[in-house]
């Protein structure tokens, strides 16, 4: 089984777009897509009564819980279901992320024998479009950042969301009790430093990403210095 994990808030509108390009993928039929609305004030809700191709779990936070928690509630939904031969995609529910670079990026997964992959912004084919100069340099500073700090063979990516995992990698993130808590959307930045740091054996391939952040419907959910805070948090006091 391939899975999907999404979470949303208020995304209704890019959630349609999003649910239409996963449709067209040749396995859709073989896909779960989790969507975990954090408390949408929108019509999120009603995209359940969509028809897909794909097998739709929708699972809704009573209140407003933040980027990691609701990635969290994700992932315990099908914790216990997870077999050693599926994938967990995660990324973002804003249309920002192409969605037809799924079936590469797990071609990829099989053919280097790898754990995890990345797409990432920073190979030879990699493009940002729509991108703020300020956002754009920011992601620039912290791959240095990272990659000085906390060097790991063949990753440069440290901060992207759209990734695929193999099953035991999602399990592992489950025995460090309240590893979710208290973060938000560093909680990608910390996935991965936690698995860096406690698997040395770990093989990770990168995927190239064109981000088309012009695709995007609504503004931007992060706080941009909010997540600055919570991400040098991450790196100078080690909270993984």
């Amino acid at each position: 089984m391939i899975y999907i994990i999404l979470p949303a808030y208020n995304e209704e509108k890019n959630l349609i777009k999003i649910f239409k390009k996963i449709n067209k993928l040749v396995f859709s039929k073989k896909m779960t897509v989790v969507l975990v609305d954090d408390c949408s004030t929108d019509k999120t809700m009603r995209l359940i009564k969509t028809k897909n191709n794909f097998k739709l779990i929708y699972l809704r936070n009573k209140f407003n819980k933040g980027l990691s928690i609701t990635l969290e509630v994700g992932f315990k939904k099908i914790l216990k279901k997870l077999k050693k031969k599926d994938y967990i995609f995660t990324l973002d529910s804003d249309n920002t992320h192409p969605i037809q670079i799924i079936p590469n990026m797990l071609k990829l997964m099989k053919k280097n024998n790898c754990d995890l992959v990345i797409a990432s912004r920073f190979t030879k084919l990699s493009k940002v479009n729509g991108l703020s100069f300020f956002r754009k340099n920011l992601s620039s500073f912290a791959k240095i950042i990272f990659t000085f700090i906390y060097p790991f063979k063949n990753l440069k990516e440290y901060t992207c969301n759209f990734r695929l995992y193999k099953p035991f990698l999602i399990k592992k993130l489950f025995i460090k009790r309240d590893f979710f808590r208290n973060e938000d959307f560093n909680i990608a930045v910390k996935i991965l430093l936690y698995l860096i740091n406690n698997f040395r054996n770990l093989k990770i391939s990168e995927y190239p990403l064109i981000l088309n952040y012009h695709h995007k419907i609504g503004d931007s959910k992060m706080k941009i210095y909010k997540n600055i805070f919570l991400t040098l948090r991450l790196i100078f006091l080690k909270k993984f």
